[in-house]
């Protein structure tokens, strides 16, 4: 969705405008203290079993030293500066978190490493969203990104949505997707304000805002919107930059609130498709791509499934740690992945077919295939596992449910893969029950001997 296109004039999004299945990088690693990284990982749900981000395909990369992290903080599932700027090159996402950027002595660090990349990620229509304990972070988003802001003060109050300023941008940026309009709402919050335009305010002061402290002294004082030049403080603002846009929250504690304010400004903001500004192919390589990927097709047709196989991987290896760009090096990518997964399967190498299917449905969540294929790959893992697998087999009929959204070319076979599954979990449940039973019996002859 193009800058200021929107589905109303109230701000809702069309549901077909969404992401269909969001990807989120997190980076981390600049902040003083290695806590809000953690918050965010563990941060209750607004309603119901559903964490803010557990729902998404998430990825986090810690970029700074690993031994900062403590033992009992949730470890990421990379580290480095290197891996976090191949991800943001990879294509693979619609927005990115920055965890509290908050530590001066790695800002250089940080701004060489990502400023630029940021930017870029942003202007093609990408959304980044900064929440930290700290506002240092203002200078680099006054270098990289134009914002008009200005740092204002720091305290406890009660923050409530500028719906009289700004009522459209708010519901814009953080009244779509699944936490909808549950979160537009007051909270309470420390936090370092700032001023920014009128249209950039979102969660500020309200009209009975006061001062919150166990300090006597230093509660009550009132802090509300009323100022002669009506600029008030706020806590979380937005700027439209290039196609995209990025927020700041500043929450010094990482409430919950703020975090799921978070995580709906990520899903509020973020394009239909992710982010390929980095991830495209030039056309020399891509024709060597497009030569492997026919060898390996032929190569398959006659029957030679390690050819086959060698040329598919050799074709995968030219595309690195990038995904190409939208229309045919993303679809070539996605077919060389399925083509993979084809072959392994038919190998009866079931772990590494199912590997590769996930990679498939990593980025086109929709792929009737490769939701099939997935399927059976689990099926076989667990018929091959001492006592089958219930778990794997619950998923293998998740994956034929998926399958089977796309009739009439897998309806059939995904109603007989489901009645297999179906047959194979309740053979495996009477086997449970079973040794329930024998176990309960022996523990009770035992009892009484």
């Amino acid at each position: 969705m193009e800058k200021g296109e929107m589905a109303s004039d109230d701000g809702w999004r069309d549901d077909h405008d969404m992401a269909a299945d969001l990807h989120i990088l997190f980076i981390e690693g600049y902040c003083q203290a290695p806590w809000m990284e953690t918050s965010f990982v563990r941060c209750p749900p607004v309603m119901g079993d559903t964490r803010p981000f557990s729902c998404h395909s998430t990825f986090r990369v810690w970029c700074t030293d690993p031994s900062y992290l403590g033992e009992n903080e949730v470890q990421p599932d990379a580290f480095g500066v290197k891996r976090c700027q191949d991800e943001i090159r990879s294509g693979k996402y619609h927005a990115i978190v920055v965890v509290d950027y908050s530590n001066s002595e790695e800002m250089d660090d940080f701004e060489v490493a990502f400023g630029d990349l940021l930017r870029g990620f942003v202007a093609a229509g990408g959304a980044v969203a900064f929440p930290s304990s700290e506002g240092m972070l203002l200078s680099t988003l006054k270098k990289y990104f134009d914002v008009e802001w200005e740092m204002s003060n720091y305290y406890r109050t009660t923050w409530g949505p500028c719906l009289k300023d700004n009522e459209r941008n708010i519901n814009y940026s953080f009244g779509n997707g699944n936490l909808s309009r549950r979160i537009i709402k007051e909270y309470s919050a420390k936090g370092v304000s700032l001023k920014v335009p009128k249209h950039e305010r979102c969660f500020g002061v309200t009209e009975n805002s006061r001062t919150q402290s166990l300090v006597p002294f230093m509660s009550g004082k009132d802090v509300s919107e009323e100022s002669e030049d009506g600029n008030y403080d706020v806590i979380v603002a937005t700027h439209d930059y290039g196609k995209g846009s990025i927020a700041y929250f500043g929450d010094v504690n990482a409430e919950h609130e703020t975090i799921w304010l978070v995580a709906a400004f990520v899903e509020s903001r973020s394009p239909k498709l992710p982010i390929d500004c980095f991830s495209g192919i030039n056309e020399d390589a891509f024709a060597e791509i497009t030569q492997l990927k026919e060898e390996g097709t032929e190569s398959f047709k006659e029957g030679s499934l390690d050819h086959a196989l060698a040329s598919y991987q050799l074709a995968l290896e030219k595309f690195g740690p990038k995904l190409g760009s939208h229309g045919p090096q993303r679809d070539c990518y996605v077919a060389l992945l399925s083509n993979v997964s084809l072959i392994y399967y038919k190998k009866k190498c079931y772990r590494q077919s199912e590997a590769f299917a996930s990679k498939v449905l990593e980025i086109e969540w929709g792929h009737e295939k490769c939701s099939y294929r997935r399927a059976m790959a689990r099926f076989k893992i667990s018929q091959a596992t001492s006592g089958g697998d219930l778990v794997l087999l619950g998923k293998a009929k998740d994956d034929v449910l998926n399958a089977g959204r796309t009739p009439p070319s897998t309806l059939k076979a995904s109603q007989k893969l489901m009645s297999q599954i179906d047959a194979e979990v309740k053979r495996l449940e009477k086997i449970e029950r079973k040794q329930f039973s024998a176990g309960f019996e022996n523990a009770l002859a035992g009892k009484f001997e």
